[in-house]
């Protein structure tokens, strides 16, 4: 008598798993959004080099950290960006942070004293800018804030809220509440 009950319980567990399978199919499995929280990988030491048309290094970044994301942004650490395209002396720019966003060329430096080492263009006189935020794009070959800045050079120092400047063209816009103040030079 316990084998008809053994054989009816086991059809009955082949019926239940066979109508399971059959509607596994009928499930629609919502694909999720990309989890930007967690970084799909994290290099440490990298290096991003940019070439011009004719395989110049234009632009060189380093990043103690860089964290790629799935929708193909990232985050840097102690970003270091150099410019190395333009006619004179090219720009080095140091960032505690960065962020490089989707689909973009374009670095966000930001996360504290953001300093840009180059020259001014109309006298070629080394200048320190420093500013919280600043956006550096090597399609247009321009660094751009729109926050306070400061700068300093031998002959001259000052503060402005905004800057923008084309490195290839050599030149540098002050754009609101600029203060300078000169120091001429002794013969």
């Amino acid at each position: 008598m316990t084998r008809p009950y053994l054989i009816a319980a086991l059809l009955l567990a082949l019926a239940g798993l066979y109508y399971t399978l059959q509607r596994i199919d009928d499930v629609a499995i919502a694909p999720t959004a990309p989890d930007n929280t967690v970084p799909r990988y994290t290099l440490h030491d990298a290096l991003m080099t940019r070439y011009d048309a004719s395989g110049t290094p234009s632009l060189r970044a380093t990043a103690k950290t860089l964290q790629y994301f799935d929708d193909e942004s990232a985050k840097g650490d102690e970003m270091v960006v150099d410019v190395l395209s333009g006619p004179k002396t090219p720009w080095n720019i140091v960032s505690p942070k960065a962020t490089l966003p989707a689909h973009s060329h374009t670095f966000l430096l930001e996360g504290g004293d953001v300093v840009a080492k180059g020259n001014w263009p109309d006298n070629n006189e080394p200048v320190t800018v420093v500013t919280t935020l600043l956006w550096v794009d090597p399609d247009t070959h321009e660094m751009h804030t729109d926050r306070g800045l400061t700068f300093q050079s031998a002959t001259r120092d000052g503060s402005a809220t905004g800057m923008r400047s084309n490195w290839t063209e050599q030149n540098m816009s002050l754009l609101n509440d600029v203060k300078m103040h000169y120091e001429a030079k002794q013969r």
